[in-house]
């Protein structure tokens, strides 16, 4: 194995460099691992079998060079914060869910949930679907774990965020294509294609995110007059994060309750503001280590430096970051206001004609649980979460 150490700029804050060193996995199939050394401001890229290092570090300064930050610098601010002794957590709560059968890995940031976790994780949605149902009378709604290719070509996802698509694929209505690739694999060897035009293209993707749905069954519609409109709804979500894929704490399928409101600017900021309250409610009854923090979304290298600008001047997008380990927290749920963005992609309108102002809360399911067994143990997790369930 060979280490790389690639210089960061100085004027860079902590989070973009962050950020990039996420990104770096996609620059290299050699390319292991990659961290931020904050202490040295630099990247350290550990690679894997012959690799012409040289050309991977010109790939990474490439990416450094698109990621940089051109306008006004504004960094990330902490809203709210409870922090609590941290001395308990349990580092192995991964281990021990493993050793207990409740998550057994089935890939590369795959997993399969049973006993207590899976009961769990059921407790929690439920308790955000009624909190849903109750503070906003949002509308229950089923989504399948295909969206179609349209939905998010509309939704700006393939430019903005391509590094994480997943697509279903199927292989070309081809007669003689189809049986080439039988006998291809007659031996059960793993799938390989002769060329790229055996694949049909892709009419649908594995859902990013449980939001894009909504917009797409509203596609065209027209909203009533009076109170936002609100839906909610739970679905698995795929969003590839190369080798950056570890735990439970980023996973390529991973289970997401969302909330959505459609409306006036203010009725959608107010549900945003009644969803972040009832949210640090549940952080105070699971006694989290919990912060509220502007933030921006993981968009790719080119996009990043304008978006990440703009969402942070604008107060546009909120995280919930829980303590995982002493100066380490995961986002379990973000707050999101997209201004007219949905409902001009969409042809989403108000009862007066204008384009509807949107907005979303989405919780990571597994994350959030496993943050409280980091946090508190199994079994004291499990305690906290029910009692929260049934308090929220």
């Amino acid at each position: 194995m060979e280490t790389l150490a690639i210089p960061l700029p100085a004027h860079l804050p902590p989070d973009v460099c962050t950020e990039i060193s996420k990104r770096a996995c996609y620059c290299d199939t050699s390319i292991l691992k990659s961290r931020y050394r904050q202490d040295a401001n630099c990247l350290e890229i550990d690679l894997q079998g012959p690799s012409a290092s040289g050309d991977v570090a010109a790939k990474l300064e490439h990416l450094i060079g698109r990621m940089q930050i051109e306008r006004l610098a504004v960094t990330p601010r902490v809203l709210r914060d409870r922090t609590r002794d941290l001395q308990c957590f349990v580092p192995t709560a991964y281990e021990q869910l493993v050793a207990r059968g409740d998550v057994w890995t089935s890939g590369s940031g795959v997993v399969g949930r049973g006993g207590a976790f899976m009961r769990l994780l059921g407790r929690l949605d439920t308790a955000i679907e009624r909190l849903a149902v109750r503070e906003f009378q949002a509308a229950p709604q089923s989504y399948n774990s295909l969206v179609p290719s349209d939905w998010l070509r509309r939704a700006g996802y393939f430019s903005s965020f391509p590094h994480s698509v997943t697509f279903a694929v199927h292989l070309r209505e081809d007669f003689e294509a189809i049986e080439r690739f039988g006998k291809r694999h007659g031996q059960g060897e793993n799938p390989t294609f002769e060329d790229v035009s055996e694949i049909a293209p892709p009419e649908h993707c594995l859902s990013p995110a449980v939001c894009y749905h909504t917009y797409g069954a509203l596609m065209g519609h027209r909203l009533s007059a009076g109170a936002v409109s609100a839906y909610t709804g739970h679905g698995r979500c795929f969003r590839y994060e190369s080798k950056n894929l570890r735990g439970l704490d980023r996973l390529w399928e991973f289970s997401m309750r969302e909330i959505v409101w459609l409306g006036d600017r203010e009725a959608v900021l107010g549900a945003r503001e009644t969803a972040i309250n009832a949210a640090w409610r549940l952080v105070g009854l699971l006694d989290l280590s919990a912060r509220l923090e502007t933030a921006c979304d993981p968009f790719f290298a080119g996009d990043f430096p304008s978006l990440r600008f703009f969402q942070l001047a604008n107060d546009l997008k909120y995280e919930l970051q829980v303590d995982v380990a002493p100066g380490t927290s995961i986002a379990c749920a973000s707050f999101n206001y997209h201004e007219r963005f949905f409902g001009t992609r969409f042809d989403i309108t108000s009862a007066h004609g204008e384009a509807a102002h949107t907005g979303c809360a989405a919780f990571g399911l597994e994350r959030l649980l496993y943050a409280c067994y980091c946090q508190h143990g199994l079994e004291r997790a499990q305690e906290l979460v029910e009692s929260a369930a049934s308090r929220l």
